[in-house]
């Protein structure tokens, strides 16, 4: 599964709740930059601060009312902004993009008219007259909207950012490379005044962004440099970053946008996922902790602890976070999430346990997670139900993903069955010669041969019932030269060493080959000097 894939199965939705009350102007700046859910919560919590022009913020929660459809909420925040300023002309835009949307345009040129009257100087707000009719109908008042525009430019000397803006916002999505450059405008007369524009640079990088990243994310570096504070800077970069894979740079830049009153907790959510993935564990779990202290049913903070402690090796607290977040009767869960389980019950020494969440998982999608299947082999493997073990490990490699080290477990779980079943049966002969097969697979390729020759020795003498047969002879000199190309490994597998000697020693004396058979067991000697027995053989030999 891709990176960005199981990421976002980790985090699902990313809720939109302000964490702090900070400042009406970041509700603002979202708004204009069309991030509309994120403006109403700010302007919503933010209504009643002291330093909160509420004259603005009425209007910009009137005009949130209109996007939904609610005229009769618009028109009550409205007019509560006018009662809050008069002076203050944009709420009487408000009430005339209300009285046009319902057909009454001379009563809209009223209240038009009424905005304009409050300062006859401003430009911003003819703009923003061009900009209701252009909510209510772009095309049946194009006429209009021009009228405007022009009357704007004209005021204004051609250097109104909004007209620009505004100009951007009609072109788009007919012409990009148009619409880029009125927002490029905009961006440059704002800083004429000593301003800067933030909803011309979010709107100018969002042209690029699946173009040219590099440039788009650029822009926003360059709009976070002029406003440092700005929460619609800091987010837009960390989302660009994310949306173009920079995990590690994303990180970064929500680690600092986190430090901002009017973050979301779909922002902590997403950092604490993208604090997982860059290995920071520690702070993934405790940013998700924070989130739970204040959410304690966030099923996807539930996830995070389980999948950071897990991490961590913290299995019991990793099996307490999995208790919570399988409890959400009506959640979605990953397969992730079922093997995360699997491996926690695994180390909590509850393998059938993890057997249960290792089968949930692997059928969420059996094609996709074949590896499960080597999991669930090795969770039989530990309660020694060696006909399962080898059953599920079979299945994975016949699903055609297996690795040499994969026909290596595969061979030590048939060699297992066999020494369960009787001696000498048809089953055990056939379990052990499952076993060679495989070993013979994984030895045409194997760099390290030695133990993969030991291994084949015993599936030898389990499918023979003999120890002293001329191919085990031969498995036994093949490990022993794989095993000398190391002679540090005489001192790191002395009983394989020694096993196969004594068993050589075996052959050859049961062929009547003393002089073979005195040379294996001196050998074996050499790494037993004690061994009374060894050295009663020798001498009988040597007779």
């Amino acid at each position: 599964m891709k990176l960005r894939t199981l990421f976002s199965l980790c985090m699902g939705g990313l809720a939109l709740t302000a964490l702090a009350q900070g400042g009406y102007q970041d509700g603002v700046d979202y708004y204009n930059a069309d991030r509309f859910e994120k403006a109403k919560t700010i302007l919503q919590k933010t209504l009643n601060d002291a330093s909160t022009d509420k004259a603005v913020s009425y209007f910009y929660l009137g005009e949130l009312d209109m996007r939904d459809g609610n005229t009769q909420a618009a028109q009550a925040n409205f007019n509560n902004g006018i009662a809050a300023n008069p002076a203050n002309g944009y709420n009487y835009i408000g009430l005339g993009e209300i009285a046009l949307k319902s057909g009454n345009k001379s009563e809209a040129e009223k209240q038009f008219k009424a905005a304009l009257n409050t300062n006859k100087k401003d430009a911003a707000l003819v703009a923003a007259v061009a900009r209701a009719y252009a909510n209510v109908d772009p095309v049946a008042y194009a006429k209009e909207i021009d009228k405007y525009i022009a009357q704007g430019l004209k005021m204004s000397k051609n250097k109104e950012p909004q007209i620009y803006v505004l100009q951007g916002d009609l072109a788009k999505n007919q012409d990009k490379g148009t619409a880029a450059g009125y927002y490029e405008q905009a961006i440059i007369y704002e800083e004429e005044t000593g301003s800067v524009n933030p909803e011309a640079y979010v709107k100018y990088s969002n042209l690029y962004n699946k173009v040219n990243s590099d440039f788009a994310i650029g822009k926003l570096v360059e709009l976070n440099e002029k406003l440092p504070t700005s929460a619609l800077a800091q987010s837009e970069l960390a989302e660009k970053y994310y949306d173009n894979g920079q995990l590690t740079r994303a990180a970064e830049q929500y680690g600092k946008y986190m430090k901002n009153p009017n973050h979301f907790q779909g922002d902590e959510q997403r950092y604490s996922g993208l604090l997982f993935f860059g290995k920071k564990y520690p702070e993934s779990l405790q940013v998700a902790e924070q989130v739970l202290a204040k959410d304690p049913d966030n099923q996807y903070m539930q996830r995070m602890v389980m999948l950071n402690k897990a991490a961590l090796e913290d299995w019991a607290g990793a099996e307490e976070a999995a208790v919570k977040l399988f409890a959400h009767k009506d959640a979605k869960f990953t397969s992730n999430d079922y093997t995360t389980r699997g491996q926690v019950l695994g180390h909590l020494n509850r393998p059938d346990e993890a057997v249960e969440a290792y089968l949930a998982g692997y059928n969420l999608n059996p094609e996709k997670n074949k590896a499960i299947l080597a999991d669930i082999s090795e969770m039989y493997n530990k309660m020694e139900n060696d006909a399962k073990s080898v059953e599920y490990m079979q299945k994975f490699v016949d699903a055609g993903d297996a690795t040499l080290n994969d026909y290596f477990i595969l061979s030590n779980r048939y060699k297992n069955l066999g020494l369960t079943l009787p001696e000498g049966s048809p089953e055990r002969a056939e379990a052990a010669s499952n076993g060679i097969k495989y070993i013979d697979m994984a030895l045409e390729e194997a760099a390290n041969k030695g133990p993969l020759y030991r291994n084949k020795a015993t599936l030898l003498m389990i499918r023979d019932g003999a120890d002293t047969t001329p191919e085990l002879v031969e498995t036994y000199k093949a490990m022993l030269a794989a095993y000398d190309e190391d002679p540090a490994n005489l001192t790191k597998y002395p009983d394989a060493y020694k096993n196969a000697y004594l068993r050589m020693g075996s052959y050859y004396m049961g062929q009547d080959d003393n002089e073979n058979a005195k040379l294996y067991f001196g050998k074996a000697l050499e790494l037993d000097p004690e061994n009374e027995g060894l050295k009663e053989v020798i001498k009988k030999l040597e007779k």
